[in-house]
């Protein structure tokens, strides 16, 4: 018999992995002939973010570091530099989370927005110290803007659609356990 926490769990890793596959394939398609004046949000990154925020057991170091990785190497950015960025992000939001519900979600999208700036001033850092080509300062500053612009859409998907949200003072998950 399959056990209940181990089905959801695997569940929504199977589920996280298939929409981050679906937005990667929609970001490859090409739809437009000509290139756009600013970048897209990173909306893999935000749903990252946001399922961290709100369940961290739900997403493993591991697995975040896979689909990343993957990422990396479909766009041709230097491999596993934005996915070491990605991964001590959310570790650090994983520590420094609150799972509480009554955080305000001012709060949460401050400490979401320091850690992508300081995912990209060091990832910026690295590439400059090895001297590899980057895009200017002002395309990838447009870039976290718009992820930070869209991150509080993804969390209102992430609660309504997926279901997912942060626990309550003291909750017990009958799956999971205290929470």
């Amino acid at each position: 018999m399959v056990d209940p926490k181990a089905l959801r769990r695997w569940t929504n890793r199977a589920l996280y992995v298939a929409l981050c596959a679906l937005l990667i394939f929609l970001d490859i398609l090409p739809i437009s002939v000509e290139a756009g004046r600013y970048p897209g949000p990173d909306v893999m990154l935000a749903l990252t973010f946001a399922i961290v925020m709100r369940r961290p057991r739900h997403l493993p170091a591991p697995l975040i570091a896979a689909v990343f990785l993957a990422t990396d190497l479909l766009y041709m950015r230097p491999p596993g530099l934005w996915t070491a960025m990605v991964v001590l992000g959310t570790e650090y939001l994983r520590v420094h989370q609150s799972v509480n519900e009554e955080t305000p979600f001012v709060t949460e999208w401050l400490t979401v927005a320091g850690t992508l700036l300081a995912m990209l001033l060091a990832y910026r850092t690295v590439l400059w110290l090895t001297m590899v080509p980057q895009p200017p300062l002002t395309m990838a500053a447009a870039g976290a803007a718009a992820t930070l612009l869209a991150y509080p859409l993804t969390v209102l998907v992430v609660r309504q659609v997926l279901r997912i949200r942060r626990a309550a003072p003291g909750e017990v998950d009958p799956l999971e356990g205290r929470v």
